[in-house]
C-alpha cells in the first residue's frame, strides 16, 4: 500500500501541470471564438467620404465645410470596421478632390468602386435644410434599387440607436436618382449623419464621440 502510494503522489505534480494546461488551452479557444464572434469575416466595403477640395459641399452659418466633417467621419467608420474584420477601400483619403472637375471627381469615385469587388458602397455626407429645426440621420439609395434592402436595415439601425436618442424622430429609407449610389451593381447608400443647419446636429457633428456611434450603426447594418 505504501509503495503505491508513493506512485500516486509522483504523478500528482506532472497531472495538475497537465490540467493547469488544459484549461489555458480551453480558455485561449473559447477566447479565440468569442474574437471571432465578434468580427465580420470577408466583407469588403468602399467608404465614400463625399465633397472635397473645390467642393465643399454644404456649409454651415459659421464656415463648417460638410467635406471636411464627410472625411471625419469617414475615418472613424474606418478605423471601426477594420477592427471588427472588415476590409475597407477608400475613395477619397484626404482633404482634396479626386479631379479637377465635378464630373472627374464622381468618374474616379466610380472607377473606384467598380474595380473594388465590394459587398457594400456607403457614401458619407452631411445634410442642410432651409428650416432649422429638422435634425437627425438618413439614409439614400438609388432608384436602380440594388442598395434598397441593405438602406432599410441600415436605417432602421440609425432610427434605434441615434434618431431615438437626439432627434426623437425615425426617417424612412428613400431612393433617388443619386450617381453615387447607382455607377455599380454593388449595393450601395449614401447616409446624410444629420444637418448642418440645425445647432445641436452641428454640435455632434463635430465631435468623434458622435461619429463614432454612426460607425457602430453601420457595423450593427453590417
Amino acid at each position: 500500500m505504501r509503495k503505491i502510494a508513493v506512485i500516486s503522489l509522483k504523478w500528482i505534480k506532472p497531472l495538475a501541470f497537465a490540467l493547469v494546461l488544459v484549461v489555458i488551452a480551453l480558455a485561449a479557444a473559447g477566447g479565440a471564438a468569442a474574437q471571432a464572434s465578434a468580427t465580420i469575416p470577408e466583407v469588403t466595403v468602399v467608404l465614400d467620404a463625399g465633397h472635397g477640395g473645390f467642393d465643399g459641399g454644404v456649409v454651415s452659418k459659421d464656415g463648417d465645410r460638410e467635406s471636411d466633417l464627410n472625411l471625419a467621419i469617414t475615418k472613424r467608420v474606418k478605423k471601426r470596421l477594420e477592427g471588427g474584420g472588415v476590409r475597407v477601400i477608400l475613395t477619397r483619403k484626404d482633404e482634396g478632390a479626386l479631379g479637377v472637375t465635378k464630373k472627374e471627381d464622381m468618374r474616379k469615385r466610380a472607377e473606384i468602386i467598380n474595380a473594388s469587388g465590394a459587398d457594400a458602397v456607403i457614401s458619407i455626407h452631411v445634410n442642410k435644410y432651409t428650416q432649422s429645426y429638422r435634425r437627425g440621420i438618413q439614409v439614400f439609395y438609388g432608384d436602380s434599387g440594388y442598395g434598397g434592402p441593405f438602406a432599410v436595415k441600415l436605417q432602421g439601425v440609425f432610427n434605434t440607436y441615434v434618431n431615438s436618442k437626439y432627434s426623437g424622430r425615425n426617417y424612412s429609407a428613400l431612393a433617388g436618382d443619386y450617381f453615387i449610389a447607382k455607377c455599380s451593381s454593388i449595393p450601395s447608400v449614401i447616409v446624410e449623419c444629420g444637418f448642418i443647419s440645425n445647432a445641436e446636429d452641428l454640435k455632434l457633428l463635430k465631435t468623434r464621440s458622435y461619429a463614432d456611434e454612426i460607425a457602430e450603426c453601420i457595423y450593427k447594418a453590417l
